[in-house]
């Protein structure tokens, strides 16, 4: 089974890179709503022991979008503006 079966290694990979500078983006947003939210409430080892949960928290809310169609956006977005600089 090839994961990658849509990524060459001498195409593009526009396509590919958003979403990828998109992840970290999010993990860090929930993280720093966290901390606003509860970092001076919760003791510090509780704090220290959610942080990972909540960090892939924001994963799955990168990774839902990505399974609804925002992988292909990316994808069609970049691929017509290649197809437009060679026409």
């Amino acid at each position: 089974m090839e994961i990658f079966s849509g990524l060459s290694i001498g195409g593009s990979l526009l396509y590919f890179i958003p979403p990828m500078l998109l992840l970290p983006v999010v993990m860090v947003v929930c993280a720093a709503i966290y901390k606003v939210l509860l970092g001076n409430i919760l003791p510090t080892k509780i704090y220290n022991f959610l942080l990972v949960p909540i960090a892939l928290l924001g994963f799955f809310i990168w990774a839902i979008p990505m399974n609804m169609g925002f992988y292909e956006f990316f994808s069609a977005m970049f691929n017509r503006s290649i197809l437009e600089k060679n026409l």
